[in-house]
């Protein structure tokens, strides 16, 4: 389940969190977001019990935004234990995202 999040709830629910968190940022206007989030959807479905996963509107959450230095839609951050191990951007496949969240969950190296 792909969850929302807002300015407010970053810093308890990815921050303070132990093990691995995904927080899309995503522009609900935007066609390469459109294409996204299925897959991002279908990604969490399939890792539910093991990653938590954020979805956060940059149109109505700006100063999240600008903190996390977020300067394209869709980007990925990827938490461990509150630190950003993993920044992805662009509309990737579900195949390509679950390959890359399946590694950093195995404490691979994040792929480009």
């Amino acid at each position: 389940m792909v969850r929302d999040l807002n300015d407010q709830g970053l810093e308890e629910r990815v921050l303070e969190s132990e093990g691995l968190v995904a927080v899309a940022f995503l522009d609900f206007c935007s066609i390469p977001c459109d294409h996204f989030r299925p897959e991002l959807k279908a990604v969490a479905e399939m890792l539910d019990s093991k990653i938590e996963f954020y979805r956060i509107d940059v149109t109505e959450n700006p100063t999240i935004t600008d903190e996390l230095g977020v300067q394209a839609v869709p980007t990925l951050l990827v938490f461990r234990d509150g630190e950003e191990i993993a920044r992805y951007e662009g509309p990737y496949s579900r195949e390509a995202l679950n390959e890359r969240l399946t590694n950093l969950m195995a404490g691979k190296p994040p792929a480009k």
